[in-house]
């Protein structure tokens, strides 16, 4: 190839050359602005809460159960019921309880004629008689409890008689001792006076007690309310402990939670605080009203019941959130959340100045679900893109497209 071939190689090289970079430069110059929404830092109040888990429960529910045990005759309410107090929710079968009331009283009977024979001098004789009787009366009582045992061992008779039986003999069997006590003692020539009195008083007590012990196979209500549950029917047996009633005496709705060693130093009975359920899709103000004294067994939680202010349609059981206030601001100054990026733990916005977006670096204070507090790098009015700067770098060009507040 000639030397002029060369040269004019060269000169189209060049021409191409210049020309690919004039296009190039030209490309750079004409790239769109970035399209962004802003919002402009505000100022206002925020608060830093945290929230605890917990269920709705009936603010004034109140759980029936039995003082003695017993077979269930009647059940007197139905779910929903409304009841005043002193109503009779349930009935017991009581005729072995009335049975050692009768017990009790001839016990109580014999104790103050021993008492009276000896005041009135004729003890010895008396209490002679009284031994044989009450011998008489527990040997009759042996036998009948050796047959409704071995009847009950063959499956023809129920637990709850021969129970009756047994009470039976046990209380002809304190007869005939306290009467050969009380012979015995009027032969050594102890102080029987004092002894009958004391034995009287004895007496008198167990009679209170068998008494009693009736009167609680009535089961009636402690207060007016609402009945929410029945746990027992006519024919169950129940027990002291066994719920067989629920109520509600209708003091409001109660939200219980756990919270933690932590968290519950932050609150007191009586404070204010704020309830979510997030079933009813609202918020409520609630009323701390108990905070246990110690955790719950096995837990390093401790359990507190808020009462709600205002009477709302919650079902016991709901799901329920306690949120409670950690740190809050009234004059700080606020962005949405959605408008901060964050890198390696630092966290910055673009703030849009002259038509351009502008990495600036912020420092975080309190934080709410939405918003954060910005403690340096931002001022009240400054414009903030909240849309699109995840697509932002510093210098770029920006138009802004909306505006939100």
């Amino acid at each position: 190839m000639s030397s002029k071939t060369w040269k004019i190689a060269l000169l189209l090289a060049g021409a191409l050359l210049l020309t690919a970079c004039g296009n190039g430069a030209e490309e750079e110059e004409s790239v769109d602005p970035v399209a962004v929404e802003i919002t402009r830092a505000g100022q206002g109040e925020i608060a830093e809460t945290f929230s605890f888990s917990g269920e709705v429960a009936a603010g004034g529910e109140i759980q029936i159960v039995p003082k003695v045990s017993g077979t269930v005759s009647k059940v007197n309410v139905a779910l929903g019921d409304t009841v005043q107090q002193g109503d009779v929710l349930v009935e017991l079968e009581a005729r072995e309880l009335a049975l050692a009331v009768q017990q009790a009283e001839a016990v109580v009977e014999m104790a103050r004629a021993n008492l009276n024979s000896m005041e009135a001098g004729s003890g010895l004789s008396q209490l002679q008689a009284n031994v044989r009787q009450a011998e008489i009366n527990f040997n009759r009582s042996g036998e009948q409890l050796e047959r409704m045992e071995a009847l009950y061992a063959e499956g023809g008779l129920a637990k709850q008689q021969l129970e009756g039986v047994r009470a039976s003999f046990a209380v002809a069997q304190t007869q005939y001792e306290l009467a050969k006590d009380q012979l015995q003692s009027h032969e050594r020539g102890e102080g029987q006076l004092e002894i009958l009195t004391a034995q009287l008083k004895q007496a008198e007590a167990g009679l209170e007690l068998a008494r009693l012990n009736y009167q609680d196979a009535t089961i009636t209500a402690p207060v007016g309310g609402t009945v929410t549950l029945v746990h027992t029917e006519a024919g169950n047996m129940v027990s002291p402990g066994t719920p067989v009633v629920t109520l509600i005496n209708g003091e409001g709705t109660r939200v219980t939670a756990l919270l933690t060693e932590q968290a519950v130093n932050h609150i007191a009975v009586g404070m204010e605080i704020t309830v979510e359920i997030p079933t009813l899709e609202g918020r409520y103000q609630g009323e701390v009203r108990e905070i246990s004294p110690g955790a719950v067994s096995g837990t390093r939680s401790f359990l507190v019941k808020v009462t709600l202010v205002e009477e709302i349609e919650a079902r016991p059981g709901m799901f329920a959130r306690l949120i409670l206030v950690r740190d809050s601001r009234d004059d700080a100054v606020v962005l949405p959340r959605s408008a901060i990026l964050e890198n390696d733990g630092s966290y910055y916005i673009y703030l849009v100045k002259d038509e351009q977006a502008v990495r600036t670096d912020v420092t975080i204070g309190l934080r709410d679900e939405t918003h954060a507090e910005i403690e340096a790098g931002v001022t009240v009015g400054d414009k903030v893109v909240i849309t699109g700067h995840h697509f932002l770098r510093d210098g770029v060009a920006v138009q802004v497209e909306g505006e939100q507040s």
